[in-house]
Formats: C-alpha cells, sequence, structure tokens
C-alpha cells in the first residue's frame, strides 16, 4: 500500500485539493476556449491522449494557458508521490520550494520528512490567500513542524536566505525559471537534488532554463514525463561552471 495513503486524513486532505485545482484548471481553460461545449469536451478527450510533450503545444493552439498567478498551480497526485518517494529515497535535511500556491506540494514533501523525523521545507509564496492555505493545510494535515513559510516575493526572499539546500523544487512562473535558478544556485551543494515543473506545459517559458542546464558540465539533468513535464538534476559539484 502506498505510504501516503495510510495517512487517512492527509490523503483525504489532498484528495480534496487535487479535486479542486482540477475543477478551476478546467474551468479556467473552458473561458479562453471560443468554441462550443461539444468541441470543449472534444479536446479535453484528445488533450488527455497525447503524450507529455505534445500538451503544451496543444494547449498554446487552441489559446489556453495555465500559467496564471491565481490558479492554486496543484502538483498531478502522481507528481506529489514521485516527490513523496524522492525525499524517503534522497533524505534531505532542508528542501527549498519556489512557488508553493496553496501547499500541495508542501503536504507530500513534508509528510515524507515526517515519517523520516526529520528536515525541514522552506515554502515560499506571495500570494496572502495562498499563505493562509499553506498554514491551515499544514495544520490539517499535522505538518507545521516541518513547514517554515516565507511570505513574499520569491525573487526577494530568496536574497535572504542561506544554504545548502539538499532538494529544489521550482514551480514558479514559467520565464522566471532560469532568473531564480542563478539567485539560488549559490545555496545548492554537490549532491543537490533540482526538480522543476511544468517543462511540457509551459514549455517555451522554461526554455532557456532548460537550455542552461543542458549546457552545464557540473550538472546532469534530464526530463520525466509527467503530464507536466519535470526536470530532474543533480548538481555534481557546487562552485563549477556556470
Amino acid at each position: 500500500m502506498n505510504a501516503m495513503r495510510k495517512n487517512g486524513p492527509l490523503a483525504e486532505l489532498l484528495s480534496g485539493l487535487h479535486r479542486e485545482s482540477d475543477e478551476e484548471i478546467l474551468g479556467k481553460a473552458r473561458s479562453l476556449f471560443r468554441g462550443g461545449d461539444e468541441e470543449f469536451s472534444r479536446i479535453v478527450k484528445e488533450y488527455g491522449t497525447l503524450a507529455p510533450e505534445e500538451k503544451g503545444k496543444f494547449l498554446r493552439t487552441h489559446g489556453i494557458s495555465i500559467q496564471d498567478p491565481s490558479f492554486s498551480l496543484c502538483v498531478s497526485p502522481e507528481m506529489g508521490e514521485f516527490l513523496f518517494n524522492l525525499v524517503l529515497s534522497s533524505r534531505p535535511g532542508r528542501i527549498l520550494e519556489l512557488g508553493s500556491s496553496n501547499g500541495v506540494s508542501t503536504l507530500y514533501f513534508a509528510e515524507a520528512l515526517r515519517l523520516l523525523g526529520r528536515g525541514t521545507i522552506v515554502a515560499t509564496e506571495n500570494d496572502e490567500k495562498k499563505c493562509r492555505r499553506i498554514l491551515q493545510n499544514a495544520a490539517a494535515g499535522g505538518l507545521s513542524g516541518f513547514i517554515e513559510l516565507r511570505k513574499g516575493d520569491v525573487f526577494e526572499t530568496v536574497n535572504g536566505l542561506s544554504g545548502p539546500f539538499d532538494l529544489v523544487f521550482i514551480d514558479i512562473w514559467a520565464d522566471g525559471y532560469l532568473e531564480i535558478f542563478r539567485k539560488i544556485e549559490p545555496l545548492l551543494a554537490s549532491g543537490s537534488i533540482i526538480v522543476a515543473d511544468n517543462m511540457w506545459t509551459a514549455f517555451e517559458g522554461v526554455a532557456p532554463f532548460k537550455e542552461h542546464l543542458d549546457k552545464r558540465t557540473d550538472i546532469v539533468n534530464t526530463t520525466l514525463d509527467f503530464a507536466s513535464g519535470v526536470e530532474f538534476g543533480v548538481v555534481l559539484c557546487s562552485g563549477g561552471m556556470a
């Protein structure tokens, strides 16, 4: 049995948050789509059959964008379980989450740390309403002790952080990936793990970040085929070639 599901109250909380996010994104997509309901239903079904790397281009073709700061921007259940298992296997002492939204990915990280009995997540979020949701969700899941919330603009927040971080998760506005990575790179040590979401769904915005990682000799990275596309990398040596 998946370890996440053993914590019944948390599993129920996450299920509701995932459902809320799906309904929000579907509603936003419908509002952006200019065709009728029947045509919209057809493209929703077609979207579900596409390979992950085709999804971003498909949405753009139909004038639909899920990059909206007001969205909850929730990771998928599959992605959440990956993050959960990644923490259990890598046992990071400190996790930096760039763009926490309502704290869904935060909960997956925190539950893994709870099972390990150690570690801290530094969660960052600018939206005041989302910050309140993060704290509420953390309390509801019994995970507040593992989460340190930093409120404010993430590009300013990271200036006040000290390293090292063993794992960084990037899930902010796509155009800012490369800039934020440059800012937090000094906080990463050899062996630190880099995870970045939306590599397929926002492929044009994140392209400079992806190209930057691909050129590095001190970082190994690959794109994993989750629905949104996830970049996974490991720092081979800190202070390496830029």
